[in-house]
């Protein structure tokens, strides 16, 4: 069984975030046009998208999200106006999660997007495959990271420490 990805989704450029996005929706399949996906999740061709538009986009289509993050130094317009939303929306904004947190929250069954840096030093948003306490793997690559390396990449420069959790529905 395929995936069956659509094409205007394998051919945007920083797809990550969306691509996130699209796996829970999917989960439900619940249809959702590209565009429109797209265009939920504040997508830009260069940037990607910012992981509280992620939250907000999820928030809009029907599922209950929290957003964690550390203090970000450094909110660009675009995602000043997602935090604005996500307030508005009364998605709770908490303190980021740690790795065990991150897993226990696995184990109830959420789905949970993380924001890190690839080994390629690459930001990134990724839906957890799998996550134990030795290592963790996405569902965009299935590449495993050590816990160690993961919570590397979490603190890259210019890397928060963000995470999405999704309560399945």
């Amino acid at each position: 069984m395929g995936l069956n990805i659509p094409k205007p989704l394998l051919q945007l450029e920083a797809n990550c975030g969306v691509f996130a996005v699209w796996l829970i929706v999917k989960q439900y399949d619940t249809h959702v046009d590209i565009a429109d996906l797209i265009r939920l999740c504040r997508h830009d061709q260069q940037e990607g998208t910012f992981t509280i538009a992620l939250a907000v986009a999820l928030k809009k289509l029907g599922f209950e999200v929290s957003f964690y993050t550390d203090p970000d130094p450094n909110i660009d317009e675009n995602e000043k106006q997602s935090y604005l939303d996500a307030e508005r929306l009364n998605i709770p904004i908490k303190a980021a999660l740690s790795y065990l947190d991150i897993q226990q929250a696995f184990d109830l069954g959420k789905f949970i997007i993380v924001f890190y840096d690839t080994l390629q030093g690459i930001g990134n948003q990724s839906l957890i495959y799998s996550i134990d306490e030795q290592e963790i793997s996405f569902c965009d690559h299935f590449d495993v990271m050590t816990k160690i390396e993961f919570e590397q990449q979490r603190q890259a420069d210019g890397v928060c420490r963000q995470v999405v959790v999704v309560e399945q529905i």
